[in-house]
């Protein structure tokens, strides 16, 4: 049944900044969006699918794009090997399509790396943008080939340019040049003291990293392991943003704060957290979990695999916050194979191991995300979710795990087929995002073949209403 439900929703996709609109969110009934059957023992409800469309992908972005108030999906599509995004699909939650540009194909849903899109809200006048990255001509190279992977050239001929759009029509707004390489991921800080993360901080794969002021003005460039994605916080109390990519800080105006000896490794994930203790904790994946001061001191250390992923959360009411990641090549060799597997730990903030959970053989290339799926003040839950090294048929479920390291729930991602296609590839990726707009978080899995949102139907652990009455006094 469709439903309407009034409720002040934060939109996200916007980094740092949260667009409260009270609003109507309507999820109508359509065709290829159909609610789970009411199942009395479930706790979960499925609140949207959408499958069997050419433009759907393992890279979305979520923010209110046509204006309403509501959260909205973007699916962006790319040429695997190459990289470059050869289309965008905004829709609502429930599928209707609000614009396209480019144009779509089952060939390009898949995802290789983080894609160089963002919504924002860039010139603050209250709608979102949408920016995308569009690479230079990579010369001395292959051609672009879905089948090869390229990361970098070593020529270019011109600059990579920002395309920015209108969140509502999709129509071009602006756009403007970025170094040739600065084509891997892009985030938004704040680098010239504006109060407001408007400056931005691009990068190519692995090598270099630029800070770009408001006015499209290169400020800096690093140069050194810059890793997957980097993080960013004001760890000095300045007013301006700090980088951190792992082996490194860098300051707001590109100065190095420290930089250590990579050793050949790269950072997979980097998280800053401040703790109540006032303490900023740097941490990073690479060959094992590194825990660093501000300055770069080591305070701690544990040796995994590969720590492919780093989050930071309030997972357990025992300690004010703990550490988890993802060993994702923890058997001998490196091996990724149907007999390899993840696993999950949970660390306090000094290190010590509080659990591990490990995965199904197959399960190696998994990944964690922090979701507050039991609402606020309550403990945080970690979501769980990749693919089997078979990557064909129906996907494994993706997991929450609680603080204790038990499964709460378990979430398939819905797919399907185009007409007529019976082979295909089914991973699974996983965000959290209140577009429920119940104060908790919904989950969204998403692939080359499907889309699904899922809410938690168990009532919330801090009731609001309930002694309702015309007097405010309660």
């Amino acid at each position: 049944m469709p439903w309407t439900k009034a409720k002040t929703v934060s939109i996200v996709g916007t980094p740092h900044v949260l667009i409260k609109l009270v609003v109507a969110l309507v999820l109508p009934v359509f065709a290829n969006s159909q609610a789970a059957p009411p199942d009395k023992t479930s706790k979960i409800h499925l609140v949207s699918k959408i499958v069997g469309k050419d433009f759907l992908s393992e890279t979305i972005r979520i923010g209110d794009l046509n204006g309403d108030g509501a959260p909205d999906v973007l699916f962006v599509q790319n040429l695997y090997g190459p990289r470059n995004i050869t289309c965008l699909t905004a829709t609502t939650l429930a599928g209707e399509i609000l614009w396209q540009t480019g144009t779509p194909s089952k060939d390009n849903g898949r995802a290789y790396c983080d894609l160089p899109v963002q919504i924002y809200d860039w010139d603050h006048d209250g709608t979102n943008e949408v920016f995308y990255v569009q690479q230079s001509k990579y010369l001395d190279c292959p051609p672009g080939d879905a089948r090869t992977v390229r990361e970098r050239a070593p020529r270019y001929e011109g600059d990579a340019t920002m395309l920015v759009l209108d969140g509502r029509t999709g129509k071009e707004k602006t756009r403007f040049s970025l170094p040739a390489p600065a084509d891997d991921s892009f985030l938004f800080a704040n680098l010239t003291g504006r109060g407001r993360r408007e400056d931005l901080v691009v990068k190519d794969r692995y090598w270099n990293m630029w800070g770009v002021s408001h006015d499209a003005k290169v400020l800096w460039n690093y140069t050194g392991s810059t890793g997957h994605y980097p993080t960013i916080a004001d760890v000095d109390g300045d007013g301006r943003d700090e980088v951190f990519v792992g082996f490194a800080l860098v300051d707001h105006d590109g100065k190095v704060l420290f930089q250590k000896d990579t050793k050949g490794e790269h950072q997979d994930a980097a998280f800053i957290a401040r703790p109540p203790d006032g303490k900023w904790r740097l941490l990073f994946g690479d060959g094992g979990l590194h825990c660093l001061d501000p300055k770069g001191a080591d305070l701690w250390f544990r040796p995994l695999g590969e720590a492919q992923h780093v989050v930071v959360g309030h997972f357990r009411s025992d300690s004010p916050l703990q550490v988890m990641a993802v060993d994702r090549t923890p058997v001998p060799t490196h091996r990724r194979d149907a007999n390899a597997w993840a696993i999950l730990y949970l660390y306090d903030l000094e290190g010590h191991e509080l659990w591990h959970r490990q995965m199904e053989k197959g399960e190696w290339c998994i990944a964690a995300r922090h979701l507050q799926w039991f609402g606020p003040g309550q403990p945080d839950c970690l979501l769980v979710y990749g693919y089997s090294v078979e990557r064909q048929g129906s996907p494994k479920p993706a997991r929450i795990y609680n603080g204790q390291g038990e499964v709460v729930d378990e979430l398939p991602l819905q797919i399907e087929g185009l007409p007529g296609e019976k082979d295909f590839n089914t991973d699974c990726y996983g965000m959290a995002a209140d577009v429920w707009g119940d104060a908790r978080e919904e989950v969204l899995l998403f692939g080359s073949r499907g889309f699904s949102v899922y809410a938690n139907t168990r009532p919330l652990e801090k009731p609001s209403l309930y002694n309702m009455n015309l007097y405010p006094g309660m």
